[in-house]
C-alpha cells in the first residue's frame, strides 16, 4: 500500500471518495428513488452520520451517468421564497447553458421577477425572486414555489427525462407556515410525472410527525432509517486509513468508534486528530486516542464554557448527572447526589435538553446521552470534581445503543 502524507481523514463539508466508506446499500436505494418517476423517498436519521455526503454522492453518480438530479439544502431557509431561489439555483447549475432559457421562460410564469446575481466565487450567475417575494403573502409565495416546481416537472416532461431533486433538512419547511404550507406542497409533489423526491433530515421526530396519521405528508414518501455505521467496518476503515499514511493502529479505530460513536463525523474527527498528533512511524493505541480527545475538548472548551455558563444552577446539576450517573436521573438518590429537583421537573428539563439536541435519548427511550461526545468530556474533566466526582474523560454513563437499535 502507497503512503501518503495527506491526512487520510475529512471532516469538512461533503466528503466523496477515498474519504467516503460504506452506505452502499443506502447509495443505491437513493439513485434508484431519484431516477424513478413520481418516486418519494424520506431519508431521516440523526447529525453527523453521513446523510448529506451520502446525498451528495448519489446525485453527483446520477449526474456522472448523464441523468438529471441535485440538492436544494433548507437548513437556513426562513421563508417560502427562500425556498423557492434553493431549488432555482440549484437546477440551474444541472441544466448548464440551457438554464437561461429555462429561467427566461419561468418568469414569464411568475408574478415576481427573477434577477440574476454573479456568484463571486465561481463567476456563475444565481437566479433568485426579486426580494419583494420574501415578505409577500404566504399563498403567493406557495404559488411561485410552486410554478419553480411545475416548471421543471413541465421541462423534464419536453426532455423526456427524470428529474431528480433532494430536500436536504425536509422538516425545516415546518417553520414556513405550517401545516398549510405541507398540504399544499404535498398536493404539487404528487402531480408531478417526471419529478422524483428524495426527503431528508437531521430530527428523526419532526419527521416522523410530519409523515404522521391525519398529517400532510402521510403514506406520501417510503420511509428510509439512515443508521449509524456497522462499528467493526468503521474501526477497520479507520485503521486501514491509518495505516495508508503511515502509521500502526494498535486498536486505535475501535476505540475511536467506543469512545467518540456513534455519530460518524464525531469518529472521524477523532482520528483525524490523532493523525495530526501522530509522527510517520508511530503506534496509535489507546493513549494516543485518549491524548487526541482530550485535545478536542481543549479545543472546543471556550463554546463549552460559554453554553455552561447561560445555564441555571439546575439544568447544570442535570448535565453533571448525565455524564456522571450510572443509575436512572429521576432516582432518590441520583437527585440526592446532584442536588436535582423532583423527578418531574427533571423529566421536563431533560425533555427540553433533547429539543435543543443537547442530549439524545437511547434506542429505547429509558435513558439518556450527550448528543456531543466531547461536550460530555468537557462536562467530566471540568465540572465534576466541583461535587466531588472523578471520571475518565471518556466515561459514557449513558451509552447509546443506536448501534444495536432494532
Amino acid at each position: 500500500m502507497a503512503v501518503t502524507n495527506e491526512n487520510p481523514f475529512r471532516i469538512s463539508g461533503t466528503v466523496h471518495g477515498q474519504f467516503f466508506t460504506d452506505r452502499d446499500a443506502e447509495l443505491a436505494r437513493i439513485r434508484a428513488a431519484l431516477l424513478e418517476p413520481s418516486h418519494k423517498l424520506l431519508l431521516y436519521g440523526p447529525r453527523r452520520i453521513g446523510k448529506t455526503s451520502t446525498l451528495a454522492n448519489a446525485v453527483a453518480a446520477i449526474n456522472k451517468g448523464k441523468g438529471f438530479a441535485f440538492m436544494a439544502d433548507l437548513s437556513t431557509v426562513t421563508t417560502i421564497t427562500d425556498m423557492a431561489n434553493k431549488v432555482m439555483t440549484g437546477a440551474s447549475v444541472i441544466l448548464g447553458r440551457s438554464a437561461t432559457r429555462w429561467i427566461r421562460d419561468l418568469a414569464g410564469k411568475l408574478q415576481f421577477a427573477i434577477k440574476m446575481t454573479p456568484d463571486p466565487i465561481t463567476g456563475a450567475m444565481v437566479p433568485s425572486l426579486d426580494v419583494t417575494a420574501r415578505d409577500a403573502a404566504r399563498e403567493d409565495q406557495q404559488r411561485a414555489l410552486e410554478g419553480v416546481l411545475d416548471s421543471l416537472d413541465g421541462l423534464a416532461a419536453q426532455r423526456g427525462v427524470t428529474l431528480g431533486l433532494v430536500f436536504d433538512e425536509f422538516q425545516e419547511i415546518g417553520r414556513l407556515g405550517g401545516e398549510n404550507v405541507e398540504w399544499h406542497l404535498r398536493g404539487v409533489m404528487q402531480r408531478h410525472q417526471h419529478l422524483s423526491y428524495v426527503a431528508a433530515g437531521s430530527k428523526p421526530s419532526l419527521l416522523k410527525a410530519m409523515v404522521g396519521k391525519g398529517r400532510a405528508f402521510y403514506q406520501l414518501f417510503t420511509p428510509l432509517h439512515f443508521r449509524p455505521i456497522e462499528r467493526h467496518h468503521l474501526s477497520d476503515w479507520i485503521d486501514s486509513r491509518m495505516d495508508s499514511c503511515g502509521l500502526v493502529p494498535m486498536g486505535a479505530g475501535a476505540t475511536c468508534v467506543a469512545w467518540a460513536g456513534p455519530r460518524t463525523r464525531d469518529i472521524v474527527r477523532l482520528a483525524r486528530k490523532c493523525v495530526d498528533r501522530a509522527p510517520t512511524g508511530s503506534h496509535v493505541g489507546t493513549d494516543s486516542v485518549l491524548a487526541a480527545f482530550l485535545e478536542i475538548i481543549d479545543e472546543d472548551a471556550d463554546f463549552f464554557q460559554t453554553s455552561w455558563a447561560s445555564l441555571t444552577s439546575q439544568q447544570q446539576n442535570l448535565l453533571r448527572a448525565v455524564a456522571g450517573a450510572e443509575q436512572g436521573l429521576t432516582t432518590k438518590d441520583v437527585r440526592g447526589r446532584f442536588g436535582l429537583d423532583a423527578s418531574g421537573t427533571v423529566t421536563n428539563a431533560l425533555t427540553a435538553f433533547v429539543g435543543q439536541d443537547r442530549l439524545v435519548r437511547t434506542a429505547y427511550g429509558s435513558t439518556y446521552a450527550f448528543d456531543n461526545p466531547y461536550e460530555r468530556g468537557w462536562v467530566i474533566t471540568r465540572t465534576l470534581a466541583d461535587i466531588g466526582m472523578v471520571q475518565t474523560p471518556t466515561f459514557i454513563a449513558s451509552p447509546t445503543s443506536e448501534y444495536d437499535e432494532p
